[in-house]
């Protein structure tokens, strides 16, 4: 009887090992874990970096187009002065595509500040 009971435990103690997860798939996993973190907060910089370098690239042109604005102004008072009718005409529709153009160009860096800010939390609340 004796005999018996404990070949019986040693199949449980044997079935129960078996059926248990070994300790290198847990570890296996938390690795797979770590590394795929690391993978999308990588994404996330990346990302980040691509926007700011945007907003960067935008300011400089919206720097441009301001000194093309000043450089319009300056030729339509000389336009005002000579009261030669068709530069004055021209110079206020290039002035006012100009002042269009930079207001969409501020709001392009606006938003994408607001996208670079965004990315960073996205990534947060799925964890």
């Amino acid at each position: 009887m004796k005999k018996y009971i404990s070949v019986i435990a040693a199949v449980m103690f044997v079935a129960g090992i078996t059926s248990a997860t070994p300790i290198s798939v847990v570890a296996a996993d938390s690795h797979t874990n770590k590394e795929s973190r690391k993978a999308s907060k990588a994404a996330v910089k990346n990302q980040r970096k691509a926007i700011k370098q945007d907003a960067k690239a935008s300011k400089r042109d919206l720097k441009q187009d301001n000194a093309e604005l000043n450089r319009l102004r300056a030729d339509l008072k000389a336009a005002e002065a000579a009261r030669d009718r068709a530069r004055i005409a021209r110079d206020r529709v290039a002035i006012q595509r100009l002042e269009a153009d930079m207001r969409a160009d501020r709001a392009d860096i606006k938003q994408d500040k607001a996208e670079a800010k965004d990315i960073g939390k996205d990534s947060k609340k799925v964890k």
